[in-house]
């Protein structure tokens, strides 16, 4: 019997499971020659409503980019009208079925539940909210990876207060959701704590009860510690799953990456001794006192959680990079020729690195590639013709490779590689470890775009007008598209479509497996903003002092707005705002519908930096020589 064939390229082969949103199924790609897995909604939710979830979840989950999170390769709509996401095929098995074989060990749970805390934490960054996590969503692979598997209901953080429905399973449910609120990336955390409880001890934290019995429970009732269940286990295992369920979000972890660094240092047992003394702590619902349930060890100190409020500091040159905010540092270059690891809550100096300085001192001094933070490491270019790798803890130089020319393209790192561009006409491919290349890849001109690696291939463009697709294990061409003048934007790739600005007053979009132009829209002025792509709009900055909003199937625009001068700055959208910098020394953020501002904050010099938003705080760079940390509801700054 033959097998159907979606979109004339995915052949379905073996059905792996049903789910709320629909079938997954084994598929091969006959394109790209390998196994993938394809989901497809079910019938009964083809309703606009339904589409619009299954859409959000594509679009959502094709944002991320974490070794512990499924990479998302193609969506669409099949001729019959079925609707399909193509992802990686991952091999292994979910920890439902884990579970089902018995109890794993201990330190085996400890391992993996690091995993998904780290990879939630990436989500959480671009928030991102998973909402619906438990161990069948949390795939476990032969190499003894874990993934988290389907984003199938997740959304950006909303602004909004309340829900209009609950989505979810209720044994992994915080209360806030259950009580009709939208919740936040602490209802992850609260998940996670569920995830954890079962897998320490074979059970969810209330057990086998009904669903109006397990709402109750998980609104009001402390759980027992996982310790009376599975004698042996660490206090300190008890302490952290305290914190994880606790009813009020607010005495929850103050973030994914708080649970990943405890988890790495627990012990997975207790150590000789008496357990600690039960206490009772306040029943906040019924104004008494509960005692024998989940309780903290009295000996462990509580963690302040950091208050972030706006702040500026001062360096010596202008700052044009783009902030990196990783586990609260923001780690940022300047032309003082320093690359600076500040306090994001404060704006205090960890450290600084000075990089080379010598004959081309006076143009080396430019620090303008903007870093990115991999497991413990800063990667930047500089002026002084060097890729730097730093440890970010101390800023100590792991390594040093030195490129022909001046390096201002900023790094990008995938699977363990380093990819970078080079005034010296080269794309760089550098093992992450030692800086030893990999590949060098000859275009015809300066590559100051920074590369975007997806599904395989490095996307980059160059000063000889051309967009390369390069296949990132060789550095061999897969396509180049000739623009109309110099491609220093970089690309971004979302559903299988090249978005790019050229200084041609142009913005791109290409196939992305060919170089085919889709659409092309022409600008007042050259396109160096890089393109920021959410939910089926694109946001990029023009030199004609225009922030244009384009739709990303059609180019056709959907707002403009003017700044007072050329806006090189690349766009961030976090909860439907865009947050921007121009030449005119402003910040703006504009409502992401319809471009109206919501605020401006004035500097003292041109903003070519890229805002980054976290916590509710922009960081931007100046050619003031100031970084600032700026609230992002309001644009209120310090006052220094």
């Amino acid at each position: 019997m033959a097998q159907r064939v979606i979109a004339g390229r995915y052949e379905l082969q073996q059905l792996l499971g049903r789910g709320g949103m629909g079938e997954v199924w084994v598929a091969r790609d006959g394109v790209m020659q390998r196994l993938v897995a394809v989901k497809l909604l079910q019938a009964h939710l083809g309703t606009t409503e339904g589409e619009e979830l299954f859409f959000r979840e594509a679009r959502t989950a094709g944002t991320l980019s974490h070794p512990g999170i499924v990479t998302v390769h193609d969506l669409g709509r099949d001729r019959d009208g079925t609707l399909y996401l193509v992802m990686e095929n991952v091999p292994g098995q979910n920890l439902a079925v884990v579970l089902g074989k018995g109890l794993p060990p201990v330190g085996d749970v400890l391992a993996w539940t690091t995993q998904a805390a780290d990879a939630l934490y990436a989500a959480h960054t671009v928030r991102i909210v998973h909402r619906d996590l438990k161990p069948a969503n949390l795939m476990l692979t032969p190499a003894g990876g874990v993934k988290i598997l389907d984003f199938g209901i997740a959304r950006y953080i909303s602004t909004r207060t309340m829900a209009s429905r609950v989505i979810g399973t209720v044994a992994y449910m915080p209360p806030e959701r259950l009580l009709g609120k939208v919740g936040d990336i602490r209802g992850d955390l609260y998940a996670l704590g569920c995830v954890l409880y079962e897998l320490l001890t074979g059970r969810t934290p209330f057990g086998d009860l009904d669903t109006p019995a397990l709402m109750y429970a998980h609104v009001n009732t402390p759980p027992a510690p996982p310790s009376s269940h599975r004698p042996g286990l660490s206090p300190h295992l008890d302490a952290l799953l305290v914190e994880l369920l606790a009813k009020m979000p607010g005495d929850r972890p103050a973030s994914a990456a708080d649970v990943r660094d405890r988890l790495h240092h627990l012990p997975a047992s207790s150590p000789p001794g008496p357990p600690p003394t039960p206490r009772a702590e306040p029943d906040y619902r019924n104004g008494g006192t509960v005692t024998g349930g989940l309780r903290p060890p009295p000996a462990r100190p509580t963690m302040a959680k950091p208050s972030h409020q706006p702040w500026t500091h001062t360096t010596i040159g202008p700052v044009r990079t783009t902030p990196a905010v990783v586990d609260g540092t923001v780690y940022i270059g300047s032309y003082d020729k320093k690359v600076y690891a500040l306090d994001a809550v404060t704006g205090t100096p960890r450290w600084t690195h000075t990089t080379s300085s010598g004959f081309w001192a006076r143009l080396a001094e430019r620090v303008v590639s903007s870093p990115v933070v991999v497991d413990g490491t800063v990667y930047i270019g500089s002026g002084d013709k060097k890729v730097y790798a730093l440890d970010a803890a101390t800023g100590t130089p792991r390594w040093t490779h030195t490129a022909g020319d001046w390096v201002l393209s900023s790094p990008t790192v995938v699977d363990g590689t380093v990819y970078v561009g080079s005034d010296d006409c080269r794309v760089y491919a550098l093992d992450a470890a030692t800086g030893t290349p990999r590949w060098t890849h000859t275009a015809g001109g300066w590559v100051r775009s920074s590369p975007t690696v997806v599904d395989g291939t490095v996307y980059v463009g160059s000063n000889d007008c051309r967009v390369y697709a390069l296949d990132a294990a060789t550095g061999t061409p897969r396509w180049t598209h000739k623009a109309g003048g110099w491609v220093r934007s970089s690309p971004t790739v979302v559903d299988g479509t090249v978005y790019v600005g050229s200084n041609n007053c142009r913005v791109y979009a290409l196939d992305a497996a060919t170089g085919t132009p889709r659409w092309t829209y022409t600008t007042g002025g050259g396109v160096l903003s890089s393109p920021t792509v959410v939910d089926g709009t694109i946001y990029v900055g023009s030199c004609d002092g225009k922030v244009y909003a384009l739709d990303a199937a059609t180019g056709i625009p959907r707002w403009m707005h003017t700044t007072g001068s050329g806006v090189y700055s690349s766009p961030t959208v976090v909860d439907g705002t865009v947050y921007v910098g121009s030449d005119d020394k402003k910040v703006y953020a504009v409502d992401a519908a319809t471009g109206i501002p919501r605020w401006i904050h004035t500097t003292g010099g041109e903003v070519r930096s890229s805002p980054v938003v976290v916590d509710g705080i922009v960081y931007i760079g100046s050619d003031d020589r100031k970084v600032y940390a700026v609230d992002a509801a309001t644009g209120r700054a310090s006052a220094s």
